[in-house]
């Protein structure tokens, strides 16, 4: 595994830490116990009602770098602190980027 790679499971992994912070059962769910993402964690096979489907989904979404999570859902079936929560895991991913361009910008990832 690349260092680039690496770094984009672990910042990837803590910004779906920081959007379930609230949820310590999801965070059971969606993390191994050696702080993997767990791919076998599907929305479809945890079966959950909302919020916490949605949350689900912003985790996948996370980890693929992309998806199909609504914003509108994001904005208004979302409590507050899960919002926040939310709002912070970007902060996160923001920080994922930024690792990601200054690598290729800089020759130290090519792959």
């Amino acid at each position: 595994m690349s260092d680039l790679t690496r770094i984009n499971h672990e910042m990837r992994t803590a910004a779906i830490r920081t959007a379930l912070r609230n949820h310590p059962f999801l965070l059971d769910k969606l993390i191994t116990e050696d702080g993997q993402f767990n791919i076998g964690a599907t929305p479809e096979k945890l079966d959950l009602d909302e919020p916490a489907d949605i949350l689900v989904r912003i985790a996948w979404d996370i980890w693929n770098g992309g998806g199909e999570t609504e914003f509108e859902k994001i904005l208004t079936h979302l409590p507050h602190d899960d919002f926040t929560a939310f709002i912070d895991s970007m902060s996160e991913f923001l920080r994922l980027r930024k690792k990601i361009h200054f690598s290729y910008i800089t020759g130290a990832e090519n792959d």
